[in-house]
């Protein structure tokens, strides 16, 4: 079964930026010991997108729905990097991170 980590926290708000939203992302790894990454996520109407900058060997990846019942994952990266995910079809309607 997949971890999936959502966006959490007080006050994260949402901010437009060249035509995506932006929003912190901070998750737990799989096995529960705590990761305080620096993540952002964000999308635009085809694709979704994440980078962390917390230096280290964690592993991750982004998750997108989208509409027309559709889904993407990007490939599982490590540490501190920027990847995309993308809807076959449709747009997307959600992003997140998960920790794998």
């Amino acid at each position: 079964m997949r971890f999936r980590a959502a966006a959490a926290g007080l006050g994260i708000g949402a901010a437009l930026a060249l035509g995506g939203v932006s929003a912190p992302a901070q998750a737990a790894s799989h096995d529960g010991a705590s990761l305080a990454a620096s993540c952002t996520k964000g999308k635009n109407l085809t694709n979704g997108w994440g980078k962390c900058t917390t230096p280290g060997s964690y592993k991750w990846r982004v998750l997108v729905d989208c509409t027309l019942g559709g889904s993407g994952q990007s490939s599982i990266v490590t540490g501190p990097t920027r990847t995309n995910a993308y809807c076959s079809w449709g747009n997307v309607e959600s992003v997140s991170i998960e920790f794998v």
